[in-house]
């Protein structure tokens, strides 16, 4: 009890130093930080990274033969792979971007009745302010403190491995039966993706390396899910899954550092 009154009070504390933080600088303040959040600090690389991959949404758009344009799954697309870029730089402008792909790609779900999408983009939706919020506290709150840029990345066991693939299998069947009561579109295809990206969630808490195969699982079942509705929202998962291959890349290296 005594832990728990600590930590709310150092929660009040935090979030006075940010609210008084904001109003001091203002709001012309706070877009300046973002504009250079946005383009400060990034190299050729970078640019040249960010370029080829938030094109991907254009170039499908406009290589269809098509009559009318989808302009708001473009934006779905586009916003998507920009936050996802940004996330893994280490912007916070990327909750930004979180919030606007979250909101538009909601209609999209809602739309094709994909009722498990819709539970998912809640939660990231309502976690982009959260997230903004606690990149700010640690800016704000914690400026005397040294930064830790290293982590422990830890490797799943056999008998882990076969716990978390029964939780996956509990969480498919659970939410695609619960799904199809609704008569969800193609409900245990929806279904998947809410238990790769539940268990991938635990996984990332934990900082194990195989939270980057649920999270490519989560986009190919997302790809295959959206097959045939929309072509912008498999692209932009074409390049999540390729995000993510990096990502197992990088945390591979980590293990094998720990080893």
């Amino acid at each position: 009890m005594k832990k728990l009154t600590e930590k709310i009070t150092q929660f009040i504390e935090n979030f006075k130093n940010v609210h008084a933080e904001a109003r001091k600088i203002g709001f012309a303040g706070i877009m300046r930080l973002l504009w250079k959040d946005l383009f400060v600090g990034r190299s050729l690389f970078q640019w040249l990274y960010l370029i080829a991959l938030s094109s991907v949404p254009l170039i499908l758009e406009f290589t269809q033969n098509i009559e009318s344009h989808d302009w708001l799954s473009l934006f779905a697309s586009w916003t998507g792979i920009v936050c996802v870029i940004l996330v893994a730089e280490g912007r916070a402008s990327n909750y930004l971007f979180g919030a606007i792909n979250s909101a538009i790609y909601l209609i999209l779900a809602m739309n094709a009745t994909f009722y498990g999408e819709v539970l998912t983009t809640v939660y990231f939706f309502v976690m982009q302010p959260i997230g903004l919020y606690a990149w700010l506290s640690n800016r704000i709150n914690d400026q005397e403190k040294p930064e830790e840029s290293h982590f422990e990345a830890k490797k799943l066991s056999v008998l882990d491995w076969l716990k978390y693939l029964a939780l996956t299998a509990i969480i498919w069947i659970g939410m695609g039966l619960a799904y199809q009561s609704i008569h969800s579109a193609r409900p245990f295809r929806d279904s998947v993706t809410d238990a790769t990206n539940g268990v991938g969630q635990l996984l990332m808490t934990r900082l194990y390396r195989e939270q980057w195969i649920f999270w490519i699982a989560t986009n190919l079942f997302s790809i295959y899910l959206w097959w045939g509705e929309n072509i912008h929202i498999q692209g932009m998962y074409w390049v999540y899954t390729l995000n993510s291959l990096v990502g197992w890349y990088q945390w591979t290296k980590a293990v094998r550092k720990e080893a």
